[in-house]
């Protein structure tokens, strides 16, 4: 017993002496007052549409979602990188929506060639899974052949998510038709 207690002595004394590591801690006080970010949807549509400054390096950031796509900051511009939708069963591009990838063309060629944007393919919940997956493969794809075609040479990725990604759940024309979709992401 009497063996037991040293023991547990000398392992507590150990833990306690090798446990502590040493930080550096900065304790100089800033008095400069903070600017607060605020990323509602108001505040990011106060930045301006125009050039922040003369950025030219393919640089982006997120700067917030919308209904319809994703805003990103690049080279110092605010876009929009909308959403494509397609029509039930099609994968193929109406007038009106190749008009949107050739605008998302135009905006993602500035981005850096070793960025990725990644091209998920959606669905709505009709059909089977697989019919589903290989359909949003076929959207994704539409669109990035658009986007390579125009311009864009940062890596594309694709991506299908089939039905599992709903943006809408109501049981609606109106909500199926929003889940028909192509979205796009920026990764460095």
């Amino acid at each position: 017993m009497k063996k037991i207690s040293i023991y547990s002595f000398l392992v507590a004394s150990v833990l306690f002496t090798t446990g502590c590591s040493e930080k550096n801690v900065d304790m100089t006080v800033d008095n400069t007052p903070k600017q607060v970010v605020d990323n509602s949807e108001s505040a990011l549509n106060t930045i301006p549409d125009t050039t922040i400054n003369e950025i030219t390096d393919g640089s982006f950031s997120m700067a917030g979602e919308a209904d319809n796509g994703v805003y990103y900051i690049i080279n110092g511009k605010k876009v929009l990188i909308e959403n494509v939708y397609f029509g039930f069963n099609k994968y193929n591009l109406t007038t009106s929506m190749k008009d949107v990838v050739m605008n998302n063309a135009n905006k993602l060629s500035a981005v850096n060639t070793s960025s990725t944007i990644k091209v998920t393919g959606n669905t709505d919940e009709w059909g089977t899974d697989e019919y589903n997956y290989a359909l949003g493969l076929k959207r994704a794809k539409v669109v990035k052949d658009v986007l390579i075609n125009n311009g864009v040479n940062a890596n594309v990725r694709l991506v299908t998510l089939g039905e599992s990604n709903p943006a809408c759940t109501e049981k609606t024309s109106a909500c199926w038709q929003k889940n028909r979709r192509v979205e796009h992401a920026l990764t460095k």
